[in-house]
């Protein structure tokens, strides 16, 4: 995939994606991305995001406070 920022190269990575929700910060690891080698830019496939958002969504109904790391693959059915 070309970047649609810089126009380099991109390259399958896991990441960590992190959100702010209320009083949480929600940190998902090993996050399946395209990532730019050149300026770093990061995009989710759509169910990737799919899946982010469900993740989020089950702590806005919490009443968790402070900083919580989920995993990606532990979280979703993991396929290779």
């Amino acid at each position: 995939m070309e970047c649609e920022i810089c126009k380099a190269e991109t390259i399958e990575k896991t990441v960590t994606y992190t959100e702010d929700v209320d009083q949480i910060t929600v940190m998902v690891s090993h996050v399946p991305a395209e990532v730019c080698t050149e300026c770093g830019h990061t995009w989710y496939h759509g169910t990737v995001v799919a899946e982010l958002e469900k993740i989020v969504e089950s702590f806005k109904q919490s009443e968790l406070v402070g900083i919580s790391v989920i995993s990606y693959r532990e979280s979703v059915a993991w396929v290779c």
